[in-house]
C-alpha cells in the first residue's frame, strides 16, 4: 500500500466531485433540508413551554393558583382533573397530560404548619423537558405557598415503559434530535450509495480508471476510494449540525460514531459499483439501496411486526441510528453499544474483504 498514491488519488477525486454538479446534488440536499428545518422549526426551548398537568386531590388547593405565578410567562400551564391515581396513570402513559401530581388531603394547612407533607409527581417512563420544568416549578411553587422553605417533600414517581422501546426513545430525544437523526443518516446514505458510485462509474466509463490501476494497487484504489467518501461525510456532517443548530450531548462518541458510519457504508456504495456499471444504472438503483440504508430512521416508533425489527436489526444504519441517538441524548437509550460497534466493524470487514475480492480476480475495475 503506498500512501503517497491514495492521497493523490484522493485530492484527484475530492477536485472532481466539486466540479459534479451530481456529487454537489448528493451533498447539498439533505443539507438544504436541514436549512429549511431551521427556518420552518424554532428551538425547542426558546418557544413558551406548554405543559398540561394532571391532579388528583380529595380537598382544595391554592397550590394550582401559585404556579402559574411562579412560572411567569415562559410557561403555559394546563391543569386538568383527574379522579383517581390509576387513571391518572393512564393519562401519563398515554401522554393525555405531560406529568401528574397527586396533592394529599389538606395540603395548603399542613405546608404553612411546616409538617412537610408529601407531594407525589407522576412522570412518564422516559424523562421530558415539560417534566423536569414542571417538578422544578413545584419546589418555588409549594415553598411560595407557605411562606417558607422546606415547605413539602415531592417525590418523583417514574411509570415503568411500554413495550415499544422506540417509542420512548422518540419522546426523549424530541422532535429537533430526531430530524438531525434521519438527516444525518440520509447524508451518509447520499454520500455512500450515490456520490461515491458516480464518481467511481465516471471513471471506469470514461477508461480512467485503467490509469489508475497501472500506477496503483487495488488496495490503494479501495482505501482511497474509501477516503474520499469519508472525507465528504467528515465534511458534510458537521455543515448539517451547524444548519441545524445541533446541540449533541456527547460529541466525541458523536464523532466516532459518524466516522465509523461512513467507512461501513462507503464500503456498501463502493460494491454496488460492481453491479451497477453506468450511471444510469446508479441514477436508477441507487434510491432503491438509500431507502433499505434509511428503513430504520422512517420505522422508528411505528409498530412494527417482529420478523421486520429482525430483519432491520441485520442493517448497519439501524445501529448507526441507535449509536448517534445515544450520543445526542447523552445516555443509554438504546443498549449494547459495543454490540452496535462490532456488528459496524463486521460490516466493514465483509463489505471491503468482499470489494478486495472481487477486484483482485478482474483486472477491469
Amino acid at each position: 500500500m503506498s500512501w503517497s498514491r491514495i492521497r493523490a488519488i484522493y485530492r484527484k477525486d475530492m477536485r472532481d466531485a466539486f466540479r459534479d454538479s451530481r456529487v454537489l446534488t448528493a451533498l447539498l440536499f439533505p443539507l438544504a433540508l436541514g436549512l429549511v428545518y431551521s427556518f420552518i422549526f424554532p428551538d425547542e426551548i426558546a418557544n413558551t413551554q406548554k405543559i398540561k398537568v394532571g391532579i388528583v386531590s380529595s380537598t382544595p388547593t391554592r397550590l394550582t393558583s401559585v404556579i402559574p405565578r411562579e412560572a411567569g410567562r415562559t410557561v403555559d400551564l394546563t391543569f386538568v382533573t383527574v379522579k383517581g391515581e390509576a387513571e391518572l396513570d393512564r393519562d401519563v402513559q398515554s401522554e393525555e397530560v405531560d406529568i401528574g401530581l397527586v396533592i394529599p388531603a389538606d395540603f395548603d394547612a399542613d405546608v404553612r404548619a411546616g409538617l412537610s407533607p408529601v407531594l407525589t409527581t407522576v412522570l412518564p417512563s422516559s424523562p421530558t423537558l415539560s417534566g423536569d420544568v414542571a417538578v422544578a416549578l413545584l419546589n418555588r411553587s409549594v415553598e411560595a405557598l407557605a411562606g417558607q422553605p422546606p415547605a413539602a417533600r415531592i417525590e418523583r414517581r417514574s411509570l415503568p415503559p411500554e413495550t415499544g422501546g422506540d417509542t420512548a426513545v422518540i419522546d426523549a430525544l424530541g422532535a429537533r434530535t430526531q430530524f438531525i437523526l434521519v438527516a444525518t443518516l440520509m447524508l451518509l446514505a447520499m454520500i455512500a450509495v450515490y456520490a461515491v458510485p458516480t464518481v467511481l462509474v465516471e471513471e471506469t466509463e470514461k477508461k480512467t480508471m485503467d490509469a489508475l490501476t497501472l500506477i496503483a494497487s487495488t488496495t490503494d484504489v479501495i482505501a482511497a476510494k474509501a477516503l474520499f467518501g469519508i472525507g465528504l461525510s467528515v465534511v458534510g456532517v458537521p455543515v448539517l449540525f451547524i444548519i441545524t443548530r445541533a446541540d449533541p450531548a456527547a460529541p466525541v462518541p458523536l464523532a466516532a460514531a459518524v466516522v465509523l458510519s461512513a467507512l461501513v457504508l462507503v464500503g456498501i456504495g463502493l460494491l454496488t459499483t460492481r453491479v451497477f456499471r453506468t450511471q444510469q444504472q446508479v441514477n436508477t438503483w441507487s434510491g432503491v439501496v438509500m431507502l433499505v440504508i434509511l428503513a430504520p430512521a422512517f420505522t422508528i416508533g411505528l409498530s412494527a411486526p417482529a420478523i421486520v425489527n429482525r430483519i432491520l436489526w441485520l442493517l448497519p444504519s439501524v445501529h448507526t441510528f441507535r449509536l448517534i441517538a445515544n450520543a445526542f441524548a447523552g445516555r443509554t437509550l438504546y443498549p449494547g453499544e459495543w454490540l452496535s460497534v462490532g456488528v459496524l466493524i463486521a460490516w466493514a470487514l465483509g463489505a471491503y474483504g468482499v470489494l478486495w475480492w472481487s477486484l483482485a480476480r478482474r483486472e477491469d475495475f
